[in-house]
This record gives structure tokens, C-alpha cells and sequence, in this order.
């Protein structure tokens, strides 16, 4: 089987808000010696929301830069600018992304046709591979297998999907509605525990954040897909399922990866980008025996 585990990377900030790229160089590092095999640069992991253009231009253009060809990198371009999300992703290909990917405008309660419009739009401006990033629970609204095939009807450079989508059957039918007419169009699923069943069912990979912290075992679970090593696959999937917990133990998972990743000496700093915040002693105190079966042993 076919399988590709790539890591929206965390962001490492220092308390003024500065992206510290000592330290993000580090990490990226530390992925791809693990072998996970790519990176998303301005993913919600990373925090992109909060960042201006400017800001994650730069982010974006240094992963380009100093991976150099050694992963993939996804570039998170998506602003509620549509211009804006056009003129980055232009500057992200041509510097040698392998794909944009893009969140559609969020807040908005986008309809069906609201939706393709939008994407018309932008894939006709863009000028290389772009993926769609389906993330209903962010944006207000889910995006169709309808509306990605009459995407994909016009635009040959509409190359995948992120679907962040909880609920399993949900990617499953994108890769039944999709994949019978484009088969060689990508189906990730954000979410790391759906990423063995979504790929036994015909999907690509994953793109999701325990590999921030756990790269060397999501690794594994790509290696075991591959060689359909059932067993392996099988052991595995309950270490993922155990480790889901990031996502479901404080409103937002990112201050709670940056801690875990401090506490087990990697190169990063614990402040995140306003709204969201490191966390309090008092915090931490209350998560304490979360953190003891999270990353603890």
C-alpha cells in the first residue's frame, strides 16, 4: 500500500511573537532524520492564523530552503484574502514547494457554490499543485466530493485533499467518490488515528500532529502500511489510538505539544502566537497525570 505521513510542523516562537528558526531548522532535522516524509509549513499546527503575510512568507520560504528537496513541503497558503492566497502560493511554488495547500475562508457560512467559485478562482491563478484543506470544524463548512470533482473537471493542477475530518466514513467516501474517476489524486486525513484505516481503504497518508512529537513511530506506521506488515500494523494502531489524547485533553493541542516537546529536550519554546497561550504552572499541575501516559515514561 501506499502511504505518506507528513508533519504540520509546530512553530517555535520566542515571547514576543518571533519565529525562531535555529530552532525550527532543528526540528526539521529531527523529522526527516526519523523519517517522516515531509513537512506542512503554515498549517494550523504552526499556527498560521495568527501570523501575518509577511511573517509566514518567510516561515514558508526558509523550510523551502533549508529542507532543500530532502522531504516534501507543503505550503500553507490559505488567508482570508483571496489574493492574498494567490500571491503566496505563487511565491511558495516558484521557490520550490511541492504543493500549496489551502484552507478555504473561514467564518463565512460558505454554501456549495459559494465554495467552488472560490476555488475556481484561485486554482486558475495558481500556477502549480495545490491541495484543498478541508477543515468543517475551523472554516463552518464541509466541502463536497461533489464540489472537489467539479474542481477537478477544469483544473489539472488540484492535486489533493486534507480531509480533517473525525469521523472516518467521511474520508472513506471521499475516496470512493473521488479516486474511481482521478486515482491518482491524494486523499490525507489530518487525523493521525485514521490514517492505517483511511490508507487500507484506498487513501494516501497522513498529515497529522502527533508526529511532532512521536515522528519515529508515525514513521513506522507508514513503513508498515507498506510492506502490509499486518501485525505491525495492528500493534501500532493502538499506540496511535492511546496517544489521540493531544487532541482531547485542553481546548487547543498546540500549547500542549510545545510542552511535551520542552519537557522532552527538543528545540523548541513553549509560547504560541496570540490568542493562544503557553500554559500556566496551575495548568500543567491539573494535566500532570495526562502528561505522565502522554510523553512520561
Amino acid at each position: 500500500m501506499e502511504c505518506k505521513y507528513i508533519c504540520p510542523i509546530l512553530t517555535s516562537i520566542d515571547k514576543q511573537g518571533n519565529v525562531l528558526y535555529e530552532d525550527m531548522h532543528k526540528l526539521y532535522d529531527n523529522l526527516i532524520e526519523a523519517g517522516i516524509d515531509g513537512v506542512l509549513s503554515g498549517g494550523s499546527a504552526g499556527e498560521f492564523y495568527a501570523f501575518t503575510y509577511d511573517e509566514v512568507k518567510a516561515l514558508i520560504l526558509d523550510a523551502i530552503k533549508y529542507i532543500n528537496h530532502r522531504g516534501i513541503v507543503l505550503a500553507g497558503t490559505g488567508r482570508m484574502a483571496k489574493s492574498e492566497t494567490i500571491s503566496l502560493s505563487n511565491i511558495a511554488l516558484e521557490a520550490g514547494a511541492d504543493a500549496a495547500i489551502i484552507v478555504g475562508p473561514y467564518y463565512s457560512a460558505c454554501s456549495q457554490t459559494d465554495i467552488f467559485n472560490y476555488y475556481d478562482s484561485v486554482l486558475t491563478q495558481i500556477h502549480g499543485n495545490v491541495f484543498i484543506y478541508n477543515f468543517a470544524d475551523r472554516t463552518g463548512y464541509d466541502i463536497s466530493s461533489d464540489t472537489i470533482l467539479r474542481l477537478l473537471a477544469t483544473h489539472k493542477n488540484l492535486v489533493g485533499v486534507k480531509d480533517t475530518h473525525p469521523v472516518l466514513r467521511h474520508t472513506q467516501k471521499y475516496i470512493i467518490d473521488i479516486k474511481s474517476k482521478y486515482p491518482n489524486f491524494a486523499i490525507f486525513t489530518g487525523y493521525d488515528n485514521n490514517c492505517i484505516p483511511s490508507v487500507i481503504s484506498g487513501g494516501n497518508g497522513c498529515i497529522g500532529a502527533i508526529s511532532n512529537v512521536y515522528p519515529k513511530l508515525c514513521h513506522e506506521i507508514a513503513t508498515a502500511l507498506r510492506q502490509e506488515d499486518l501485525g505491525q500494523i495492528k500493534n501500532l494502531q493502538h499506540q496511535i489510538d492511546k496517544y489521540m489524547s493531544f487532541y482531547e485533553i485542553y481546548p487547543t493541542f498546540n500549547p500542549i505539544m510545545k510542552w511535551a516537546l520542552k519537557e522532552m529536550h527538543k528545540p523548541i519554546q513553549e509560547y504560541c502566537k496570540e490568542p493562544l497561550s503557553a500554559l500556566p504552572d496551575k495548568i500543567k499541575e491539573k494535566l500532570s497525570p495526562a502528561a505522565d501516559i502522554l510523553w512520561r515514561k
